[in-house]
Formats: structure tokens, sequence, C-alpha cells
């Protein structure tokens, strides 16, 4: 009895240090799993896209040569002209004028998803990096603990069925604070896609914007120069909105209460019918649509805002739930280390008095 008294007494500042570790690196379980999560998400993203841009590089060199072909054919343009089919061969040069840029944009916009996935996947596996070294000091930690308490307790004790009550009890704890961790984690990541889409939406609007002055610019007469200033705003904010809808799916995989934003509409034109055949009446028509575009945009930002409100609400209360487990995991390894402590010294001197084990008896 002496000698266990006595290995008990030696082991208790390393008790206490494993303790320290495990409670210091619990969260690195379930934030693992959930970064793991997010890590995997990004890669089959990027796969994605960068088919898409395979696909789009080809589709691209062929929509050129079609380009090209009526861009630079003087012959062919003469020969419509002859036949008195002018409209025709415009008609057909604007078509494939469009069709060549639209693909152009679509190629240019899946390269800048795919840099932007880079960035987020490097960052992603650095913190995946950090947390799996924390998760290799709690396994480590609970394995030496582990090892600490068989050495002392040499197998079951049928004997005290209050401390296998305890380790169950402490078992339960502990996995619904990794639950509880995991959901908060995916509240924060998601909470995070939102915000970064929002800064993505604010820049389209601002483009928007500019792209209005410019029109408005045009329709009194601001000509080529304003035509060209308005579209390039235009295609900046397409191109913001294109990542913003990259980063709300995102949201959605990380949390299924994410919605979908309203439609968002960014005008659009061709710079042949822009520059060659402008007037009055285009450029007023085509004011109405960027003053739509910018009305797309902010119901689109109203509506970000609010799925970000609902995202911190969800945040606050998983925060709330695995403070709550944590203050009972923490109880239960506690107790269950006072109860071990007592059933130690109950052991080494059976007579004492005052050595009652206050906890609630097992169910059998």
């Amino acid at each position: 009895m002496t000698s266990l008294a006595n290995k008990i007494k030696e082991a208790i500042p390393r008790n206490d240090e494993l303790l320290a570790t495990l409670s210091e690196t619990d969260h690195a379980l379930p934030s693992l799993e959930q970064q793991r999560r997010y890590v995997d998400d990004l890669n089959s993203q990027l796969s994605t896209i960068q088919r898409r841009i395979s696909v789009l590089d080809k589709q691209r060199v062929k929509e050129f040569k079609e380009h090209k072909k009526y861009r630079d054919s003087v012959m062919k343009r003469f020969a419509y002209r002859v036949s008195g089919k002018t409209d025709e061969f415009r008609a057909k040069a604007e078509k494939e004028e469009r069709e060549y840029f639209s693909v152009l944009q679509e190629e240019r916009q899946a390269k800048e998803q795919e840099e932007s996935l880079k960035a987020m996947r490097s960052k992603a596996l650095e913190v995946q990096t950090d947390l799996e070294a924390g998760v290799a000091r709690h396994i480590e930690a609970q394995e030496q603990l582990d090892t600490l308490y068989n050495s002392i307790f040499q197998g079951p004790t049928p004997a005290f069925p209050e401390e296998d009550y305890l380790e169950e009890n402490l078992e339960s704890a502990l996995q619904a604070y990794r639950n509880s961790r995991l959901k908060m984690e995916t509240e924060v990541q998601t909470g995070h896609l939102l915000i970064d889409a929002q800064t993505r939406l604010y820049k389209a609007l601002s483009y928007t914007e500019e792209a209005l002055s410019h029109s408005r610019m045009d329709m009194f007469g601001g000509g080529t120069f304003n035509d060209m200033m308005e579209r390039n705003a235009l295609d900046k904010a397409d191109s913001q909105i294109s990542q913003v809808m990259l980063l709300v799916r995102q949201a959605q995989r990380m949390s299924p209460m994410v919605q979908d934003l309203p439609p968002i509409n960014i005008a659009t034109g061709n710079l042949m019918g822009d520059v060659f055949f402008d007037n009055i009446f285009s450029d007023m028509a085509f004011h109405e649509k960027i003053k739509d575009s910018l009305s797309s945009l902010q119901r689109a930002g109203a509506s970000l805002r609010d799925q970000i409100a609902l995202a911190k609400s969800r945040y606050q209360d998983a925060e709330e739930e695995m403070n709550i487990n944590e203050v009972a995991l923490q109880s239960a390894r506690e107790e269950l280390q006072r109860a071990r402590a007592l059933i130690f010294e109950r052991i080494d001197n059976p007579s004492a008095s005052g050595l009652v084990i206050t906890i609630d008896p097992p169910p059998y």
C-alpha cells in the first residue's frame, strides 16, 4: 500500500503537466477535421476550375480564328459590300467578336478564380499544419497519461465502479465538446468566406458606379474614350462578382444554412456596336442597363449582410454551446482525478475518516 501511495505522489506533477497539455490542445482535433474538409473542398474546386480553363483555352483559340477571319478580311468585307449585304457582314462580324471576347473574358475570370483558390489553399494548408502539430501533442499527452494511469491501476478496477463510471462520463463530455467545437469552427469559416464575398461585392458596386458616371458623360457626347472606360469598369465589376459567387458557394459547402444571393446581372455590350454604331439612343438604353446592374448589386449586398448576420448568430450560439461543453469537460476531468486521488488514499489508508467520493452512483 505504501508503495502505491508513493507511486501516486510521485506521479502528481507529471499528471498535472499532461492534463494541462490535453486541455490546451482539446480544440485541435475538431479544428483539424474542419480544416481538412475545407482543404478538400478547395482542392475539388481547383480541379474543376483547371478543367474549365483547359476547355476555355481550346474554345478561345477556335473563336479567335473565326473573329480574325472577319476582322482582318478586306476582301470578305468588300464582297459583302458589293453584293449589298453590308448589314449581314456587320452582324456576322459582331457575332464573332462577341463570342470571342465572351470566351476570352470567361477564361480570364476562370484564371483569376484559380489564382484565388491557390492562395486560399496555401493559407489553409499552413493552418492545417499547425493543427496537425497540436493533434500530435494531444495524442502523445493522452498516450502518456494512459500509460501513467495504467502503471498505477494495473488493468480493470472492478472494486471501484465509481472510477469506471467517471471514465465513461469523461469520454461522453469529450465527444460533446468536440462536436460543438466542430460546429463553431464551421461557422467561423463560413463567416470569413461571406465577409470576403462582401468585400468583393463592394468593389463591384464601386466599379459599377464608376461605369454609370462614364455612361452619363457618354450620353452627352463623351465619345470613344468614355465608351472604353465604361466597359473597362463593368468588366472589373463582372470579375469581382465572379469571385463573390465562388466565395458564396464555398460558404454554402461549409454551412447548408447559407442561401443563394439574388440574381446579379452586370451590363455587357460589344465593342464594335458601341464604337462604330454609337448613338444617343443606344447610349441611353445601355445607361438604363447599368442602373439595373447597380440595383441588382444593391439587392445582393443587402442579402449578403443578412447572411453574415445570421452566420454570426449561429457562431455565437455554437460558441456558447462549446463553452458550456468545455466547462463540463474540465469538470469531468477534475471529478475523475479527485475520485482517483480518493481511491488511492483509501487504498493506502483504509481507516481514514471522511474520505467519501461524492458522485452519482454508476447506473449498474
